[in-house]
């Protein structure tokens, strides 16, 4: 028991001196960057439809998980900021001169601290108590959008001293894979989680466009927590009824779009338990229109909905025009490898020919090179004979000694 408990101190105490190392300590931080932009498209769930009430509510409960863990990562990314603070005051990491060092660490700095920022725990906290402006306005998706911009530019210097440290983020090929397929996954959630949100916007809009028009329907009934909500559902029904874009012949209908099928999915609707089916169908969602490149997106004539196909569009082509490149990349990379093994192999065998090597020895050089041919090492007598186990290495010299002695 106690030796058990001795190595796992051992091996905790081995990782924490491994992870105080800047360079082990920046990929720590680069992989929190990248979960943190996973968990921000969360708060855009957060709104949900109270359909008998024609009227909008707040998952609390999504609310408060989703700020406890966003404060989390947050506050690993503070430590990080006064790490940089630290190393900056003692004239750690000056790569440029100081005028420029100066201007990038500014820099850096501002996008670091509007990164951390916690406008959305405070303002979804805040209004989803007492107003449906989150939706009517929609404040939530751009206050999202606004504070992602900042997340996604933290990443960049990460990266590139990620990459000046170890040469790649990826050190083996399933890794870069699954990288590959993350950015897929990732895309595919934030697609699918602002479409959620719109589409919840788009049904408010409606509501809105025809509630001056129907007699007892009040706009400061739209949020749930004012008095229950509008008690006029046929009205309402009739006037935002959920027809397909292709299918409307009169203008007068309110096309809700590329956003239909969440409404009548019912992914929108009030249910507290079922958040894990809203997720992975807007991640569906996601994930189908982008391998599709938007094609199958029916939209309305709205400039901000076009946009979102557009964008989504764009982002099917780069992330495939990335993941070609990469393929190709490494594809270029084994070929290399593979010409430069065979170009190897030719001049060993060439060399063994000439020092007329007995076939046993021949046997174990070739076996020797087929364990060390990743070795880029300058073919000669002396690296050949260097690279050799000392035992077939002295037989080896034994051999040319002889021979250029006693020539044949």
């Amino acid at each position: 028991m106690e030796r058990s408990s001795k190595s796992a101190r051992g091996r905790l105490k081995k990782a924490y001196i491994t992870m105080k190392t800047p360079e082990n300590w920046r990929k720590i931080i680069l992989f929190v960057c990248v979960v943190a932009l996973g968990i921000d498209p969360l708060y855009l769930f957060v709104p949900v439809v109270d359909s008998p009430k024609f009227c909008f509510t707040f998952d609390k409960k999504l609310a408060i998980g989703v700020s406890v863990l966003r404060t989390f990562i947050d506050v690993i990314y503070v430590v990080h900021i006064i790490w940089n603070f630290m190393r900056y005051a003692n004239g750690e990491n000056n790569l440029y001169s100081k005028p420029i060092w100066d201007i990038c660490f500014i820099f850096h700095t501002i996008v670091d601290i509007l990164s951390v920022l916690p406008i959305p725990q405070v303002l979804v906290l805040t209004l989803m108590r007492r107003s449906d402006s989150l939706v009517s306005r929609t404040i939530l998706k751009w206050i999202i959008l606004a504070q992602y911009i900042p997340r996604i530019l933290r990443i960049y210097p990460l990266y590139k001293k990620v990459t000046r440290a170890f040469g790649t983020v990826s050190e083996t090929k399933w890794v870069g894979a699954a990288l590959n397929l993350f950015l897929y996954m990732l895309h595919s959630h934030v697609f699918g989680a602002f479409w959620y949100v719109s589409s919840v916007e788009k049904l408010n809009k409606c509501w809105r466009l025809a509630c001056p028009d129907l007699p007892g329907c009040n706009l400061k009934f739209q949020y749930c927590g004012r008095e229950g909500g509008n008690n006029i559902p046929y009205g309402l029904n009739i006037s935002c009824p959920l027809i397909e874009p292709d299918q409307i012949t009169n203008s007068s209908v309110f096309n809700f779009g590329m956003y239909i099928d969440a409404l009548k999915s019912g992914i929108v609707e009030v249910n507290p338990d079922d958040f894990p089916r809203k997720f992975f169908y807007c991640f569906w969602w996601g994930l189908r229109n982008i391998s599709a490149l938007g094609q199958n997106l029916r939209t309305s004539n709205s400039v901000g909905e076009i946009v979102f196909a557009l964008i989504i569009c764009v982002s099917g082509l780069l992330l495939f025009a990335v993941l070609i490149g990469n393929i190709q990349k490494y594809l270029e990379s084994n070929t290399t490898k593979i010409d430069e093994k065979l170009e190897q192999k030719r001049v060993t065998e060439h060399w063994m020919s000439s020092k007329r090597l007995p076939r046993d020895l021949k046997r174990m050089i070739r076996k020797h090179e087929d364990d060390e041919w990743k070795k880029n090492t300058r073919i000669d007598d002396e690296a050949i004979l260097h690279n050799l186990p000392e035992d077939i290495r002295l037989r080896t010299e034994l051999h040319i000694n002889v021979s250029s002695l006693y020539p044949c």
